[in-house]
């Protein structure tokens, strides 16, 4: 994602797309994750049975294929061509699309779930910012947000080495902020600590919300 908050190119995710998908076979490293995600779904799917949810930054098409085992419809968006095409050959039956977080070329009134889960670290934090408001603005009133980022013990926001492209972890409450800021009430959040056994250097945090 640039600078500007467009997802103009994404040359690291490009070239790492095959390795990442058989790193990475499974969209959920850890127990915790998948709970995560499955306590969204289920969240939207109650209170709209025939939901529709964007996957912001879907890469390989994982998370996509697990919410629609929920009865969701699904539709990914992703700016990495190559990992869209891993995406399209594991999931044909699925829909998937070049774009960005602006999300221009979507409806945002007709959906009732975003998932953003390790996409918007890659804009700076001003954007993350600009984003959420964006699409608070557009989502109708009760849609639901699952954002999904590395984490820090330390307040704010703070670059780290990711190995493919830029990238930023938040502070759980500095997120929360963000989030409500933005247009949204937080409904929950669960954070896990550091564990090298599953590739997590960092603690994480998903944090659920609902659109004012």
């Amino acid at each position: 994602m640039g600078d500007n908050g467009s997802v103009d190119a994404q040359p690291g995710y490009d070239a790492l797309a095959e390795q990442y998908a058989s790193t990475f076979p499974s969209p959920f490293v850890t127990v915790l994750e998948r709970h995560a995600v499955d306590a969204f779904a289920e969240q939207v799917r109650a209170s709209a049975p025939d939901a529709s949810v964007i996957d912001v930054g879907c890469g390989t098409g994982g998370v996509a294929a697990h919410l629609t085992e929920h009865g969701l419809s699904v539709r990914g968006v992703d700016p990495s061509e190559e990992m869209l095409a891993i995406a399209r050959r594991q999931y044909p039956h699925l829909s998937f699309e070049v774009g960005d977080a602006d999300l221009d070329a979507v409806d945002l009134a007709e959906v009732h779930g975003v998932v953003a889960r390790f996409s918007l670290i890659h804009l700076p934090p001003d954007r993350v910012r600009a984003t959420l408001a964006d699409w608070a603005s557009r989502l109708p009133t009760g849609a639901w947000l699952l954002v999904a980022t590395q984490a820090s013990d330390d307040p704010g926001v703070h670059e780290f080495d990711h190995h493919v492209a830029r990238a930023w972890r938040w502070h759980p409450e500095t997120l929360a902020a963000a989030v409500d800021a933005a247009g949204f009430a937080e409904e929950w959040r669960a954070v896990s600590r550091p564990d090298v056994d599953y590739h997590h250097r960092f603690p994480e945090i998903h944090l659920v919300a609902r659109c004012r």
